[in-house]
């Protein structure tokens, strides 16, 4: 480094190209900075124009090193530094320029950035210069402008942090200073890096469009360095580096800022253009006006930076640029500010001790007389006291109080952290404590409890209603299992007493028989009625599963997915995570064992191979043609020992299967295909999957009506168990449609605005996507937008009644626009008013707007399709369906059935398939749609499970129970017929008996006639007995059931209060232990509830002003850019003035000149004429007469003159006398 005239010096400036970004070169960037060899930057702003110049000190191009920029910036620095000068670097840019990337970077690498370097640099040149007699002490500070408040980044910030943050002061012999920040005193490199880390740790960031993680502050770091040296009395000095890392300009169009974000950005860009203010004036002051007024108090970043800009310090501003021309009006005015800031001037002297106290010592004993003249006036001298105490103590601090200074405030520190770490450790223990106890109890609800009671854990509400279906579906399924046992025993009983009657009495073909058999035959038809509503009870039970595993498996999967900035997010989303993957492992714990119970009721059901065999031969012994039936029968016995037979049922895909992850996007969007709009495929997943982008269209749907099909290809052979169904919603209104729907109209050079500002949509976004759809597409029909609405910048400096009308105009055209595309009728009505869409409110609906906007856009970028398909926006669903089955994907296998689809778009329909399921597991499914709504659009999840998941033998499936249920009713069918042949034959053979009695004796036939008519009257009566019977043991069955169920349900209270008991016993013990803390709390619950209260009316005001506030907001900006602009003109007003008055002020320095010429004149003709005066007395009076009368005009002239004379002398004016 040259070496530096330090009595007038002006700011070094050094600029820097960044290399292109991943956005940049997505937006189709080309290079516009052009870095010469002599210090020079070209910047290229137009093809038709030559490019701007600029010099500078250095010029880094897009291939510098960080070491080559710290040899020329922070070297030369150090050197002035340890020779006593103050010296500042600040980096300014853009946002996203590689200003934080220069100044720090990654602090643990060789690519790190100055700060660092000075860092380790520093402390090795001070281990080479101590000495016996030469010492150093290094202390540094940390501190941050965040929203145009101080921070001390050093100290945690909490709860006994003031708002308005640190104090900035001024003191002669101290300059600018902040109170109460914090100075640490570091004697190593590991040190010092320790500090800047855990700063940077408490350093507000954020990510925008234009950089993942964009500094929302500006920090500055101070290394403060005093030397002591015995031996040479020059080195007693000392020396501050302050090393700023300043946050980007930016703009708000371009970052996409919003909320917090925006305010930030605001804050920033007023202390950039107050710095900027600041940097303007010092130049005009370079330039030789000495008049001007310095703005330094307008900002906090100005009056910290005082002394650097044009104070007691050596300063170099580094410049960072983007080399790209999407960027080109940013960097032409970085460049330009760059420029007007090397033109400035500093004053820089070596900061000696001697000489440092020797001006505190003054500005004490100034303090102190201001503080006696005002003791004795009685006025208030609070602050000369404070303020003395305070110069008292930097005139007397040393070395060693530094030191212990900075100890304490160490040993403070550790045990803040010591504490810190205590309370998150126990909060971690707790949290694993709480963790175990939910695993323990295998409680599924109890973990959706403690979800929901999570922050943000509204979302899982539903899931606490569908758990509780589950159960209820579950205790109906057991309930109805039991009743199918009831009417299955009292069948067999029958059955058994009937055959055992054949057995032992085979010529009796009585009522007693026939009566058995009606019996068996109406309990086995109850039975099947039983089967039939314990079939439905678990079907509904399987889909109640179904519907909820995806859910769960969904919400892991994403909450796994989060991108976390702060800790506190972090710890939460860990937390999430541990708890959706317990509720994941319970759900599938839950579910085992629910079809393993479910399936064990099956197994006790019996399989009725043996009673079979039995009914088939007491038919056969009746005489019955058993034929057919037993060829049946001995078919369905014998599936059951078939060597190669797989046995699906209810039980099994209940208990095995799982979701194959279309909604947890497992299953990657390579495996999903279609017939038609293949670029729709991947939004089929159930519930719109994890990633956004598919959900973008709501749902997949064909372009076609005929042999269209949705294929899914599955990553091994495996059993298809079920489809859950759901309809497509086009324009849903949900904010995780809207951004990948505008992302599909943008262009891939566009930026795309985050997905946050869709919770809420403000203003600028609804804007943006209206110039998308109207400014480029040209949706929106009528040249009825003026030139004010289509420019955001003149939109919102206009009032609030012009917004009003733009949005109800757009509003109306909108509406306008889908009825010519013949949307309108398809779609429900926008429910949003212009006035919703400025305060935000309604964001469904103005969702809704959006989306409809972007499939305007659409309709025109996708080409001359038909208004079906993906651009039909009506609610769509498949009512009926039919899938096809393959190994290979080759050859398929149909299925003439057709199942059962959704009801509407939103509900979620579960169909179970294995009943039709191929003999072989399958590798290839496909869905055919047959009927739907509108369109046959749907979104899906395939539940599926490997052949090695099977569990069970196919004599417990509930469906072979019903079959074979229908065997033996078939057997009791044909056993009861025989029965009653046999009885009738039996019956005829009587009355040919008797009749044959009858007529061989004729003398009784009139009694004997009689006699049968009463036997027939005796046999209707017996017939009517029989019927009444057993109608009555079917009443007492039916009661005996609803006794069992009763009964069950009385077990059921009971287990539950013995559970309830325990948990009492329990609590008793627990109750103990809390009566202390509960008698601690009540009265602090009391306090509580006041507080609460008010908190309350509070919360109720600021909702009920929010809307005032944000319009208050609104003007308050445009009246601020306003009252800015009115300051400039009047500044340019004033110096208009300044210079009007500077040339009169001329003007009458030349007058005064002129008159003092013209007076000089008049003197020295005043002389002259005495003179000559003096000469005419000393002549003779002879002498004169005579010349008198020869020159009687001289004489006359002569007297006037004398006359005149003393009215001259006396500055009055002459007296002439009128001649005679």
């Amino acid at each position: 480094m040259a070496e530096v005239d330090l009595t007038n010096t002006t700011v070094r400036v050094a600029v820097r190209v960044r290399p292109f970004s991943e956005k940049e070169l997505r937006e189709g960037g080309t290079e516009c900075v052009e870095v010469g060899k002599d210090g020079t930057v070209s910047l290229q702003q137009d093809e038709d124009k030559d490019p701007s110049q600029f010099a500078f000190d250095h010029v880094f191009g897009k291939d510098s090193t960080q070491p080559f920029v710290f040899e020329m910036l922070g070297m030369p620095l150090l050197d002035k530094s340890f020779e006593g000068y103050n010296s500042t670097i600040f980096a300014y840019g853009q946002t996203g320029s590689g200003k934080t990337h220069t100044m720090m970077s990654d602090r643990k690498s060789d690519d790190r950035g100055l700060i660092p370097r000075i860092s380790e640099n520093l402390f090795e040149r001070i281990a080479k210069l101590t000495s016996d007699s030469r010492k150093f002490l290094v202390c540094c500070s940390f501190l941050e402008i965040y929203n145009e408040i101080v921070y001390d980044l050093l100290v945690p910030r909490g709860k006994n942090t003031p708002k308005t943050g640190l104090e900035i002061r001024e003191g002669k012999g101290i300059g600018v200073y902040v109170k109460d920040l914090q100075e640490i005193v570091v004697d190593s490199s590991e040190k010092l890096q320790k500090l800047i880390d855990q700063g940077f740790e408490h350093r507000a960031t954020a990510a925008t469009q234009m950089n993942a993680s964009s500094s929302r502050s500006h920090c500055l770091f101070i290394i403060k360095m005093h030397q002591k040296d015995d031996r040479v009395a020059s080195n007693n000095n000392f020396s501050k580096m302050n090393l700023v890392d300043l946050a980007g300009s930016e703009r708000a169009s371009r970052t996409g800022a919003q909320g917090d974000t925006l305010k930030e950005g605001a804050n920033i860009n007023k202390s950039l253009s107050a710095l900027g203010n600041v940097i303007n004036t010092l130049s005009s002051m370079a330039a030789g006006d000495k008049k001007v007024f310095i703005p330094y108090r307008n900002s906090k970043l100005t009056r910290v930076l005082q002394e650097s800009l044009g104070g007691n310090a050596l300063t170099t501003m580094m410049a960072a640029v983007s080399p790209s021309k999407t960027n080109c009006d940013e960097t032409l005015s970085t460049l330009n500010y760059a420029k007007r800031a090397k033109t400035i001037k500093v004053n820089a002297s070596k900061n000696e001790e001697a000489e440092h106290l020797a001006k505190l010592e003054e500005e004490v004993e100034a303090l102190r007389s201001k503080l006696a003249e005002h003791a004795a006036g009685n006025a208030d001298t609070s602050r000369y006291q404070s303020q003395i105490e305070e110069m008292e103590r930097f005139r007397r601090q040393t070395w060693e109080d530094k030191e212990r200074d900075s100890q304490k405030h160490e040993e403070q520190r550790k045990a803040l952290e010591k504490e810190a770490q205590k309370i998150a450790e126990r909060a971690n223990e707790e949290q694993r404590r709480r963790l175990k106890l939910l695993e323990d109890s295998g409680d599924l609800e109890q973990t959706v409890q403690e979800l929901r009671s999570l922050d943000g854990g509204d979302e899982f509400n539903c899931w606490s209603s569908q758990i509780a279906a589950i159960l209820r579906a579950e205790q109906r399924v057991s309930a109805e299992c039991r009743a199918v046992a009831l009417c299955k025993d009292a069948a067999m009983h029958d059955i058994d007493a009937w055959c055992e009657r054949q057995s032992s009495e085979q010529s009796d073909s009585g009522a007693g028989g026939r009566m058995l058999l009606q019996q068996a035959e109406r309990k086995v038809s109850s039975m099947l009625r039983e089967l039939d509503a314990l079939s439905k009870q678990e079907t509904e039970l399987e889909a109640a599963v179904a519907l909820l595993l995806p859910q769960v498996r969904r919400a892991a999967k994403l909450t796994r997915g989060r991108n976390d900035d702060t800790e506190n997010a972090k710890n939460q989303t860990e937390e999430y995570c541990h708890i959706l993957s317990l509720a994941v492992r319970q759900l599938d714990t839950h579910r085992c064992s629910i079809w393993g119970k479910i399936c064990e009721e099956h197994k006790a059901l019996g399989d009725f191979s043996e009673k079979l065999d039995g009914l088939l031969g007491c038919c056969r012994d009746l005489g019955a043609d058993i034929q057919k039936l037993d060829a049946e029968t001995k078919e369905e016995l014998g599936k059951a020992i078939s060597s190669g037979s797989v046995a699906l049922g209810a039980e099994v895909c209940g208990a095995a299967a799982s979701p194959l992850g279309l909604a947890s996007e497992e299953l990657p969007d390579a495996r999903i295909k279609a017939s038609s709009n293949a670029e729709a495929a991947s939004c089929v997943r159930l519930f719109g999957g994890v990633e956004r982008v598919n959900s973008t269209f709501g749902g997949w749907v064909p372009s076609g009506k005929s042999k269209e099909y949705l294929q899914i290809d599955l990553p091994e052979s495996l059993w298809i168990s079920g489809l859950a169904l759901q309809g497509r919603q086009p324009v849903s209104g949900d904010y995780k449609q809207s951004r990948p729907l505008f992302e599909k109209v943008l262009s891939a050079s566009e930026p795309i605005p985050p997905e946050r500002l869709f919770r809420r949509p403000p203003v600028r976004l609804v804007h943006d996507v209206f110039i998308t759809v109207h400014g480029k597409c040209k949706e929106l029909q009528g040249e009825v937008f003026t030139p004010a609405q289509m420019d955001y910048e003149q939109l919102s400096k206009l009032d609030r009644q012009s917004k009003v009308h733009f949005f109800e105009l757009l509003l109306s055209r909108t509406t306008e626009a889908l009825s010519m595309a013949g949307w309108l009728e398809k779609i429900r009505p926008l429910t949003l008013s212009a006035s919703d869409i400025l305060a935000g409110k309604n964001t469904g609906e103005t969702n809704r707007l959006i989306q409809l906007l972007c499939y305007l856009a659409l309709r025109k970028k996708m080409g001359q399709k038909s208004a079906t398909g993906l651009l039909n926006l009506a609610d769509q669903w498949v009512k009926k369906f039919k899938v096809d089955w393959s190994e290979d994907g080759k050859s398929w296998t149909s299925s003439d059935a057709e199942f059962t689809g959704c009801e509407d778009a939103e509900q979620v329909r579960y169909q179970s398939l294995w009943a039709l399921h191929p003999s072989k597991p399958v590798r290839f499914l496909r869905i055919k749609p047959v009927e739907w709504h509108e369109e046959p659009g749907l979104r899906l999840e395939v539940f599926g499970f490997a052949s090695r998941d099977l569990k069970g033998s196919g004599s417990q499936r509930l469906h072979v129970i019903r079959r074979r249920s229908l065997l033996l009713q078939r057997c009791l069918g044909l056993a009861s017929n025989a029965e009653d042949e046999r009885w009738r034959k039996a019956q005829k053979a009587e009355e040919e008996k008797s009749l044959q009695a009858l007529a061989e004796k004729s003398h009784v036939e009139q009694q004997l006639h009689d006699a049968m008519k009463e036997l027939k009257k005796m046999r209707k009566a017996g017939h009517a007995f029989e019927k009444k019977v057993a109608e009555s043991d079917a009443e007492k069955l039916r009661l005996q059931v609803e006794l069992e169920r009763a009964e069950t349900q009385v077990k059921a209270f009971e287990a539950k209060f013995e559970v309830s008991t325990e948990g009492a016993s329990d609590a008793k013990k627990l109750l103990a232990a809390m009566e202390e803390k509960m008698r601690e709390m009540q009265s602090s619950t009391e306090d509580l509830q006041q507080q609460i209260g008010v908190l309350t009316d509070e919360r109720d005001c600021a909702r009920a002003t929010e809307e005032e506030l944000f319009d208050l907001l609104n003007d308050k900006e445009e009246e601020i850019m306003n009252t800015n602009q009115g300051y400039v003109n009047l500044t340019e007003q004033l110096h208009e003035e300044r210079e009007e008055f500077e040339e009169k002020l001329d003007e009458r320095d030349q007058i005064h000149e002129t008159l003092n010429h013209r007076n000089q004149e008049l003197l020295d003709e005043t002389m002259r004429l005495r003179k000559e005066l003096s000469d005419l007395r000393k002549r003779p009076t002879s002498a004169v007469r005579p010349a008198s009368a020869m020159r009687p005009a001289s004489a006359a002239k002569s007297d006037r003159l004398k006359d005149a004379l003393p009215a001259i002398l006396l500055g009055g004016a002459p007296m002439m006398k009128p001649s005679s």
